[in-house]
């Protein structure tokens, strides 16, 4: 006699008062800025501002350049550099700085952020005209002197700073009224496949006699470290200054007089090279209009998109002295 087994099924019970299980999406938006996510469509194009930082020898250390999500590096006098930085109004930043005056090629690449603040500290006879003339979002420190401090550490006039608390009080107090200017960043893709490029480890520039900056790709981290004639370029807490993407950007430059005041083309186009991801590629950049964006574009015309991080844009006059090492 055999023996048998019988399964028996259930069929399974729902209680009516059983609360459905909600699935949360969290949408994520990319700020025209840096491409990074955030949490805030509204915050995609962010109130901007500019503030420009000093590269004398006597200012180093600087504070701020590792902060900022896109930095501006063109000749100024004395065959160095100047930074013009751009911050999302909303970011914390504790210092930044030593903030000097303004030039008015900075204003053309500021007005590509919509009615961006200026903050420096005096400026060219033709950079305080400009101002002036295109109503420029302006808080010059000899008439805005409460959101600047100076850090009696260090010597005049290498000693100039502001911070975030004071540049958010200064849109609080300043910015009712003003113009609403939409602007548009780069673009931005983790995945975007470079075709043609060639790869790379480090490019020196050759601003001049005694300043060279270096900037090395570090594989590990995915970006490019800064060297300032030999030296690691650190930054006021000891930390290397680094980037996702370098824009060089080749442009006709013209010493105006014998102070050395340059005068450099902004609204044209020209070379240029992107590098992010240990590539180099060549590119042609084109700007239209003082408001409008420079474009970097491929062999094919195309924009070429960025890595999501911080831009380091790197104006080289022509016949500027380049070095790229495979």
């Amino acid at each position: 006699m055999s023996s048998a087994i019988y399964f028996i099924f259930f069929p399974k019970t729902y209680s009516k008062y059983q609360e459905p299980v909600e699935s949360k999406i969290e949408i994520r938006f990319p700020s025209q800025l840096d491409g990074l996510e955030i949490d805030s469509e509204e915050n995609q194009a962010p109130d901007v501002l500019g503030v420009m930082i000093d590269n004398h020898p006597d200012a180093y250390p600087q504070s701020g350049l590792n902060e900022a999500k896109i930095v501006y590096e063109a000749p100024a006098e004395g065959g160095i550099t100047r930074y013009l930085a751009i911050f999302d109004k909303n970011q914390t930043v504790e210092k930044v700085g030593p903030v000097r005056s303004a030039r008015p090629y900075y204003l053309d690449w500021l007005n590509e952020y919509g009615d961006a603040l200026y903050m420096h500290c005096g400026g060219s006879p033709a950079a305080l005209n400009a101002i002036k003339q295109e109503n420029i979002f302006d808080a010059n420190e000899f008439s805005h002197g409460q959101y600047y401090w100076r850090d009696n550490a260090r010597s005049a006039p290498h000693n100039l700073y502001t911070d975030s608390e004071k540049w958010q009080k200064l849109f609080e107090d300043y910015s009712d009224g003003r113009p609403v200017k939409a602007w548009s960043g780069w673009k931005f893709d983790e995945n975007f496949v470079v075709v043609s490029s060639t790869p790379m480890k480090e490019i020196k520039i050759v601003y001049g006699l005694g300043y060279e900056v270096v900037w090395k790709y570090n594989t590990e981290g995915g970006y490019f470290e800064r060297y300032v004639d030999g030296q690691p370029h650190l930054d006021n807490v000891g930390v290397i200054i680094t980037t996702k993407n370098i824009l060089v950007q080749f442009t006709k430059t013209e010493i105006l007089d014998e102070v050395g005041r340059r005068e450099i083309s902004t609204v044209d186009e020209g070379e240029g090279r992107v590098l992010f991801s240990g590539q180099i590629m060549q590119a042609r950049w084109k700007k239209e209009g003082a408001s409008e964006r420079t474009i970097f574009f491929n062999e094919d015309k195309n924009e070429i998109k960025l890595k999501p991080g911080k831009t380091w844009v790197e104006i080289i006059p022509i016949g500027t002295k380049i070095e790229i090492t495979n």
